[in-house]
């Protein structure tokens, strides 16, 4: 062992110290990361040209719900929109039954059902809008028995699905 000027020992190995194969070895790596680097850029940044382009953007805007607006539509479907809760000017309010036909998210569907049920029975056929639903409802009664009967008729029309449910309404 030889003392360096330091004063630190240092172990020899045949005829070079560590300290010169460790730096000898570190400089190769060096040495190949450099032309690894050299070699492979100008491959990557030709192949993987990138620009940004904001024609290639997807833009959907907001979901906007449909209103149904008399004066520019044109129509004037029959969708309750009131409070049932309260009794209304034209008399008092009952406790009753109506039979539900559909539940549907689609208004346009609701009022299709609703036009297609008017031809095809005569009892008050509605529209009920209980958010977010659209409902398709058919007659007034106060007897279960009543609503039943319609219910039956409504099945041999192909209505399979039709249910009874409690309403409250005016007569």
């Amino acid at each position: 062992m030889t003392e360096k000027k330091d004063g630190f020992k240092q172990k020899k190995c045949g005829i070079y110290s560590l300290e010169d194969i460790s730096m000898k070895h570190l400089r190769s790596q060096i040495l190949i990361i450099i032309l690894v680097c050299m070699i492979l850029f100008p491959v990557i940044s030709q192949s993987q040209e990138w620009r940004f382009d904001p024609d290639s953007l997807r833009d959907d805007g907001p979901i906007i719900p449909m209103v149904i607006n008399p004066l520019i539509d044109g129509i004037l479907p029959e969708i309750d929109y009131s409070d049932n809760n309260n009794a209304t000017e034209s008399g008092k309010m009952y406790n009753g039954f109506k039979v539900q036909v559909l539940s549907t998210k689609n208004g346009e569907i609701a009022e299709n059902m609703r036009m297609k049920l008017i031809s095809q029975i005569n009892h008050p056929v509605r529209v009920v809008f209980d958010a977010p639903n659209y409902k398709v409802r058919v007659g007034a009664f106060t007897d279960r028995k009543d609503a039943e009967r319609l219910q039956r008729q409504l099945y041999d029309l192909g209505y399979r699905r039709a249910w009874i449910v409690r309403a409250q309404f005016t007569l």
